[in-house]
């Protein structure tokens, strides 16, 4: 006598044939890139310090982490100037973009962005309670003291303790990445 033991038996096609998707094995590095681009993401520029000592790198990997403490996670690459400006002054501000600041984070984006005073003013003239630039016109920016640091292949994953957190009136809409382009987020067909 059978009994329903059979329910409980692997498929006998793998998991994503014959249902319309793709599935890569032992995906390379572009594969990876295309698959996660595919996760829309904000997009933000995290600035360090001021003045001649600004720094600031496009990011779209950053997410809240905790409510008790206050934590904001955020990574970028390891051996970048902008990680060893945070090493060295503490602290890290995530500035939001807006959809009308396209622009701007395509310029932080570069490896040949601008540093220093120059930065500063392509950023704005506002410092935050942490020493850092805050963007104008950002959506948001969330000055953070930085609490923990962790490897993470060829990034390095920042925690920072959030101490002040700057909102914009909600006017403009956020700018987010998705499948190697940025689009604006419509804020009148999201309320």
């Amino acid at each position: 006598m059978r009994t329903s033991i059979a329910a409980a038996e692997p498929p006998t096609t793998p998991t994503g044939v014959g249902d319309g998707r793709h599935t890569s094995e032992a995906p390379d590095t572009m594969t990876f890139r295309a698959a996660m681009g595919l996760l829309p993401t904000g997009v933000t520029v995290v600035t360090v310090n001021s003045g001649e000592q600004t720094e600031a790198v496009t990011a779209s990997s950053v997410t809240s982490i905790s409510l008790d403490p206050l934590l904001v996670m955020i990574s970028i690459g390891a051996e970048g100037r902008t990680q060893r400006a945070i090493e060295r002054h503490g602290s890290f501000t995530v500035n939001v973009m807006s959809r009308e600041q396209e622009p701007l984070a395509r310029a932080f984006a570069s490896r040949r962005r601008p540093a220093g005073t120059r930065a500063q003013r392509e950023l704005g003239a506002a410092v935050g309670l942490t020493g850092n630039v805050l963007v104008d016109d950002a959506v948001l920016a969330i000055d953070c003291r930085t609490e923990l640091r962790y490897p993470g292949g060829d990034h390095v994953i920042l925690l920072g303790r959030v101490e002040a957190v700057h909102t914009a009136p909600a006017q403009h809409g956020p700018l987010v990445y998705h499948r190697g382009a940025y689009a604006g987020l419509d804020l009148e067909a999201v309320t």
